[in-house]
């Protein structure tokens, strides 16, 4: 598997009906407890990439963001470091129990269904069955009822690292572990149908392909829900290496990222 900086290390695929609810997720613009920059350098910087605008901002108190780099739709934040010849930018690394954490998109509200209702459309379920509303934020929070279907979504925030012939497990209640593999078609996307009508999911894992020995558990604590949204770190799960990168700094000031991206960044104005 090659590896390239910030973790891009398999092709992004195409992203699953579940995933859409998954785009609120964005990088943090800045990371807390960075040692502060060289004021000499920081500021912001732009660069061309064919159709793409790369910009990279490096804070004074050494924090980092850069868009598009190194390759279209990345948002990357964290803490950076510098001196006469480079620049060095770290990426922040996501917060999760073991690589992967739940993720909770906002609850769809009455204002949601307000800006939808009409033409027989009178709540929020008839909205989310019509299509109006998504379904993932419906799911991820209504407790499920006997006899209903539970979804696990397994995915990768920032730009869908494919999740691969990883599995899904649930651990209930009464201590049985039901694992899945992936829904044929829909990557990460595991469905859970035939559970008891009493079923009381305490624990979701993820097993990963690269490190099938080590399955991955997060606890649940609330009420049985049809929908869990598994982030996972792509870095932490052996999936991908990297989360570094280095920049050049050229004569003008500009700087120029390492291989195998050797994007130019100037400075703007």
């Amino acid at each position: 598997m090659t590896s390239k900086p910030f973790s891009v290390a398999r092709a992004a695929g195409a992203w699953p009906v579940l995933a859409i609810v998954c785009a609120w997720l964005l990088a943090s613009p800045a990371d807390a407890g960075c040692a502060s920059g060289d004021t000499a350098l920081a500021g912001p910087y732009a660069a061309t990439a064919g159709d793409t605008k790369p910009s990279l901002q490096l804070n004074p108190d050494g924090s980092f963001r850069m868009r598009d780099v190194p390759m279209p739709g990345m948002d990357v934040s964290g803490c950076w470091q510098g001196g006469d010849r480079s620049v060095t930018l770290v990426e922040r690394a996501p917060d999760s129990v073991d690589g992967i954490r739940r993720a909770l998109p906002p609850p769809l509200t009455e204002a949601d269904l307000n800006a939808v209702r009409g033409d027989g459309i009178e709540t929020l379920q008839q909205a989310v069955d019509a299509g109006l509303l998504p379904v993932g934020s419906w799911w991820a929070h209504r407790p499920r009822r006997a006899g209903e279907t539970v979804w696990v979504k397994v995915y990768e925030p920032r730009i869908g690292l494919a999740v691969g012939d990883a599995k899904a497990m649930l651990r209930l209640a009464d201590g049985r572990v039901i694992e899945q593999t992936a829904k044929q078609g829909g990557d990460g996307e595991f469905e859970f149908a035939a559970l008891p009508a009493d079923a009381a999911v305490k624990a979701v894992g993820v097993r990963f392909p690269e490190q099938p020995d080590r399955p991955r558990w997060l606890s649940v604590d609330d009420a049985t829900k049809l929908l869990y949204l598994i982030e996972f770190d792509a870095n932490a799960i052996g999936a991908a290496e990297g989360g570094a990168m280095t920049l050049t700094v050229q004569a003008d000031g500009s700087l120029v990222s390492d291989f195998p991206d050797a994007t130019h960044f100037k400075r703007a104005p």
